[in-house]
């Protein structure tokens, strides 16, 4: 596979209280959310591979042992997303070369693929812009590619707003691929009874 110069970010901190167990975990045919979200930006060249665990960490790190992915350990994750984010950029720029982007993704996106991955990284190469989106249900959201000139911004994002905040302040400077289903995650039992009748 070529070189991306693109790290990927899997955040997976969260305690998935309303699911009422560890969304990350959640299996479709044989494989995890958080294994296949992980393995995907493996096969994708992304490097590295920065996995943010925080909530039941020692569980969820077991979970993938078997792929080349650093952990970073987000002992404030219960004050949402912003200290994730904080943590994993934190954790690239320990690099010896600082990745030029990273992709910024969720571990409870089903129907993530290689192929929305690979359409991220291309549209990126061939636009140049400081961010890279997907778009479905009619707004902008990860999976993203942010540029490192973003870095700092992404360090300095608090709460639980997630880089979101980020793509509307840079509304001109964000290209786009269309994710069909990227909107559907599992929040609640209701939505993983969802999600289970059409995909399995």
């Amino acid at each position: 596979m070529p070189e991306t110069h693109c790290a990927a970010i899997v955040l997976a901190a969260g305690a998935s209280t309303r699911l009422g167990q560890s969304k990350q975990l959640v299996k479709f045919g044989n494989e995890s959310l958080l294994h296949r979200t992980v393995r995907l930006a493996i096969e994708a060249s992304c490097s590295p591979v920065v996995v943010v665990l925080g909530f039941e960490a020692k569980q969820l790190q077991k979970e993938i042992v078997d792929l080349n992915a650093k952990i970073a350990i987000n002992s404030e994750w219960q004050s949402g997303m912003g200290s994730s984010l904080r943590c994993s950029i934190g954790a690239i720029e320990q690099e010896d070369s600082l990745p030029e982007r990273v992709l910024v993704l969720l571990s409870d996106q089903p129907q993530l693929s290689l192929t929305v991955i690979q359409a991220l990284l291309r549209k990126s190469d061939e636009e140049d812009s400081l961010i890279t989106a997907s778009r479905y249900a009619g707004k902008l959201g990860a999976p993203a590619i942010f540029s490192k000139d973003l870095y700092p911004a992404l360090k300095n994002i608090d709460g639980d707003k997630g880089a979101h905040q980020i793509i509307e302040k840079h509304r001109g400077d964000t290209s786009f691929i269309d994710f069909p289903g990227g909107e559907i995650d599992i929040d609640t039992p209701s939505d993983l009874k969802s999600v289970r009748s059409f995909i399995e």
